[in-house]
């Protein structure tokens, strides 16, 4: 009998949910319920529609609700992407895109740029050492630093800065007491497979693993940064905006 076994089935799983309640129905009534659902098909049909919803519809809705709310303050100063740089080197403000990019699943972003800082503030405390070195005369002494000490005060008392206070070519090679941390930051968010992948674009990433494997710079992740930022000022920002308009229009923020 054909629908014998998907009877039995849904007969299964509906007495499995009723159990967890302590109903306990006769079989009839499950019997009732397959053929009043035509065997099953149409809760899969709604199952299915339900999945289409909300993976491929309702992402395409939050997508365009963004946009609109963004295009609504398109003029105010406060909805340029170098006041969203302003936002993303104030701490307080910073808390609420993080716990806006949870809710809208996306906090690795967040996390990118608060690490992709971090690193930014070990390159410049190496320029830093590296020269007090050299006016002793003995630039070797560099690698005496602790390095690591400095990274875990950056990450127990995290305080984002202005990038503007920090200058480097890009095309210096990673020094070696710094590797270690530019190869963790690449296998946590580069890496397809890391904790937090971000979602950059095929090149970016082609780019940042060609230099990996040959010539690191301290500048390889610029472009990921870059693309990370424009992510964040299209979706979450314009989030931020709209649930604490007054507040920032209140809130000085350091240039």
């Amino acid at each position: 009998m054909q629908k014998g076994l998907r009877g039995e089935i849904l007969y299964k799983t509906l007495e499995s949910i009723f159990l967890k309640q302590n109903y306990k129905l006769p079989k009839k009534i499950y019997t009732i319920i397959f053929d009043y659902t035509k065997g099953g098909r149409v809760l899969f049909s709604i199952i299915s529609c339900y999945m289409l919803f909300s993976s491929i519809i309702l992402p395409i809705i939050k997508c365009y609700n963004s946009k609109k709310e963004k295009n609504k303050y398109f003029h105010e100063p406060t909805s340029s992407i170098q006041y969203f740089y302003k936002v993303l080197n104030s701490p307080p403000l910073i808390e609420e895109l993080k716990s806006i990019a949870i809710k809208e699943f996306s906090v690795e972003n967040v996390l990118f740029w608060e690490n992709y800082q971090i690193l930014q503030k070990m390159v410049y405390r190496y320029q830093i050492e590296f020269k007090k070195a050299e006016r002793i005369g003995n630039p070797r002494l560099v690698s005496q630093y602790d390095f690591e000490g400095y990274y875990q005060q950056q990450l127990q008392t995290f305080s984002v800065s202005s990038m503007d206070e920090y200058s480097y070519d890009p095309n210096m090679p990673v020094p070696r007491e710094l590797m270690t941390y530019y190869i963790s930051f690449y296998h946590t968010f580069i890496d397809s497979l890391g904790p937090a992948s971000v979602n950059i674009s095929g090149s970016t990433i082609k780019q940042i693993y060609g230099e990996m494997c040959s010539y690191p710079t301290i500048g390889m992740f610029d472009n990921a940064k870059n693309e990370i930022v424009e992510m964040m000022y299209s979706s979450i920002f314009p989030i931020l905006l709209r649930q604490n308009r007054k507040q920032m229009n209140n809130i000085t923020i350091r240039y």
